[in-house]
């Protein structure tokens, strides 16, 4: 705790300060001194100091970066229409869907799976590994309109949203932002049920349900799952015919200031030109391209944080503290070099209150590796080789039980991988 700490009382540490002086005159000698000049005098210091802190914050310079991701996953059932932060990664998700009870009877007669739906399995990280390796088969039945019919059923991972997280990568590269982790650790999480055998069944008969019996794992499914997330697709029209840029070789575009809400942030998600630059200049929107022509803009609009009181879920997010360490080391890509640096970086993001980094390590090939990375889509070319050293850090969890443990490490593991290259970094739950 620093002097000038946002949660230091002066006021109380006087107080129980106070106890400590046994003689009643110096007490109130004490008292009379501290509680007068001294304690005004902290004040104005901690205000002209705060005021410091401030300035010099606002006049560092502030490296451009992508905005923060938002994701939580809901019951179907829910899920407020109305929400005015969260969208669902996939609309059509909050429609309805019937079995074809026709080609389910024909993929199961030709030995092949047929997918039913998606569910949550609210487990940790290692036992659904181990869930997948074993290739297990889980019993069933499905009901129809005169009765319930005995099958077979298996789970796959689920990979539709995390491809759909995953598109925001060649969008950052699109508008020219350095790429940063998301934490995506609920899409982990999501499952796809098939079923592989079923008895005598009229492919006339409708699906009325499905039910399939987990087992273990019976208190931790969550049904018809909607992951979300704040980012809402929008078009934002051109209102004025693009300029000639300096060179005279590429055009101009630009969006006003007063299109876009304030307190939401925009990716241009896709373009049917060749994109050269984009800048901000006085809120209002330069794009640098090829095409003369006017045109539309297709945009990702980022929400501001959503309330978690509105979730039943946590929110998991990839959000950082701001502070004037994070924009230096951004700005000038400086390199972690130190254990304090470690903490300060762990400590950044707000998904600390789930785990709390306390070491880290060099050792040799892992042997048990708990965490997985969360960028295997990105080919980076510079890490070719076989890295004969792992860099290992270990972390406290506040809540042992917490199913997410393991995925959220695998998140700060990752992004911080991108710090270490030469090194295989792995983490571990203390």
């Amino acid at each position: 705790m620093g002097i000038f700490d946002s949660d230091f009382d002066i006021e109380n540490y006087v107080l129980k300060r106070i106890p400590e002086l046994e003689n009643l005159e110096e007490r109130d000698l004490f008292k009379s001194i501290v509680s007068g000049s001294t304690i005004e005098l902290y004040k104005h210091v901690k205000e002209e100091y705060s005021a410091l802190e401030r300035r010099i914050f606002e006049e560092a310079p502030k490296a451009l970066r992508m905005p923060n991701l938002y994701i939580c996953v809901v019951d179907a059932e829910k899920y407020d229409m109305t929400d005015a932060n969260m969208f669902p990664m996939f609309p059509e998700d909050l429609r309805k869907t019937e079995v074809d009870a026709a080609a389910m009877i024909s993929a199961v007669g030709n030995n092949r799976e047929f997918y039913l739906y998606t569910c949550m399995i609210k487990a940790d990280y290692l036992t659904l590994k181990k869930l997948m390796l074993n290739s297990r088969r889980f019993k069933g039945v499905i009901e129809n309109e005169f009765g319930e019919t005995p099958a077979e059923f298996i789970v796959k991972p689920n990979k539709k949203y995390l491809k759909r997280a995953e598109t925001l990568y060649n969008i950052a590269k699109l508008n020219f932002l350095p790429w940063r982790s998301i934490n995506t650790a609920y899409l982990y999480k999501l499952f796809d049920v098939y079923v592989v055998s079923i008895e005598q069944w009229n492919d006339q008969l409708e699906v009325r349900k499905v039910t399939t019996e987990f087992d273990e794992f019976s208190e931790d499914i969550l049904y018809n799952p909607i992951p979300i997330w704040n980012i809402w697709e929008t078009t934002i029209k051109a209102n004025s015919y693009p300029q000639p840029a300096v060179d005279r070789k590429y055009f101009e575009h630009y969006l006003y200031k007063k299109q876009f809400n304030e307190g939401h942030e925009y990716l241009l998600c896709r373009a049917d030109t060749v994109i050269r630059n984009m800048f901000r200049r006085d809120g209002d929107l330069y794009i640098i391209c090829d095409s003369d022509l006017p045109g539309d803009w297709d945009f990702y609009e980022f929400f501001p944080a959503p309330d978690q009181k509105n979730y039943d879920n946590p929110v998991l997010s990839n959000t950082q503290d701001e502070s004037f360490s994070r924009n230096m080391i951004e700005y000038f890509g400086q390199r972690i070099k130190t254990r304090t640096e470690l903490v300060r970086f762990f400590n950044s993001f707000q998904c600390k209150k789930y785990l709390t980094f306390v070491d880290a390590q060099i050792k040799g090939k892992p042997r048990k590796i708990e965490t997985y990375s969360t960028e295997e889509f990105i080919d980076y070319e510079y890490r070719t080789g076989d890295r004969s050293q792992s860099l290992e850090f270990a972390f406290r969890p506040a809540d042992e039980d917490f199913y997410l443990n393991r995925d959220i490490m695998s998140f700060l593991v990752t992004e911080s991988q991108h710090f270490f290259p030469e090194y295989q970094c792995v983490g571990k739950l203390v």
